[in-house]
């Protein structure tokens, strides 16, 4: 792997997918966004962890039947459609998203050439497993082609409470239709509705797409640390936030998507595949400490 110059950054608002923007939620979000804060002053904020395989600690390989569903115990599907906030063209499905029967989580995307329905798959911790301070890695195989937008990424879990960006999102990595090129971004709330972000790229000799290869991040008290196959790719530190606020030192919740089409990375075309899938072979958990 080589670290070389950054990838053009795409424009500001087309970074993220969940941004859904309702005015009438604006009070509410306010609301939320002041009660926030007052927490992170206070220092009250309470952690509860769902712990699978210890105290805090998390590892799934994704063992079992080909076709069954991922472990419902970690896991739920985001389903539907509407664009989610990048005027997306998928429809997000639980069928979309199954084990292989070979150790691997697989997201489908489908695109078929007769114009038809697209659909694909998005997965989340939400509700079930919230992480901290520590390491989150995941070992996955992601798919390229025009249109796409292999995702592994973070959110906040008082997304419901003050919306996005108030809650924070860090996207651990994203290879939009090339996987020549990775992108990470942190983005974070100067207000209730605008947004700061940072971001750095990463060049390789060879495609992701042809092998599996490990993404991860890293947060401690005011710091976050991005990776790629145990190399940094990018860091951010609270003191480098001079216009904004920080909002990683609470906890988030994990997803993994395939998105198609939308403001970034653009639509699909002739070349992009009728079926692409982004294989995921484990993720893991260690608290810091």
């Amino acid at each position: 792997m080589t670290v070389t110059t950054r990838p053009p950054a795409p424009a500001a608002d087309a970074l993220a997918a969940p941004r859904r923007r309702h005015p009438v939620r604006r009070v509410l979000v306010a609301i939320g966004v002041v009660l926030l804060l007052v927490l992170i002053a206070a220092g009250i904020w309470v952690v509860s962890y769902l712990t699978p395989d210890g105290p805090g600690e998390f590892f799934d390989d994704f063992d079992g039947a080909a076709g069954s569903a991922p472990d419902p115990k970690i896991w739920g599907n985001d389903v539907g459609r509407g664009g989610w906030g990048n005027n997306e063209l998928q429809e997000y499905t639980s069928d979309a998203t199954a084990l292989d029967g070979e150790g691997n989580l697989v997201i489908t995307a489908t695109i078929p050439r007769d114009g038809s329905a697209i659909t694909s798959g998005r997965l989340t911790t939400k509700g079930k497993f919230s992480f901290q301070y520590g390491t989150l890695e995941t070992r996955m195989k992601l798919p390229g082609g025009q249109g796409l937008l292999p995702a592994f990424w973070m959110l906040g879990d008082t997304t419901d409470v003050v919306g996005w960006p108030a809650a924070g999102e860090i996207d651990i990595v994203e290879t939009p239709s090339t996987t020549s090129a990775s992108s990470h971004h942190v983005h974070g709330p100067v207000s209730f509705t605008k947004k700061w972000s940072v971001g750095e790229g990463v060049r390789f000799e060879r495609p992701l797409s042809e092998d599996y290869h490990v993404f991860g991040v890293t947060r401690s008290p005011g710091h976050i640390e991005i990776t790629v196959d145990g190399e940094v790719a990018m860091t951010v530190d609270r003191d480098d936030i001079r216009k904004g606020t920080w909002v990683f030192d609470l906890p988030m919740h994990a997803l993994f998507s395939l998105a198609v089409g939308g403001d970034w990375p653009g639509e699909p075309d002739e070349t992009t595949p009728e079926v692409a899938e982004m294989k995921i072979d484990w993720i893991r958990y260690t608290p810091q400490g």
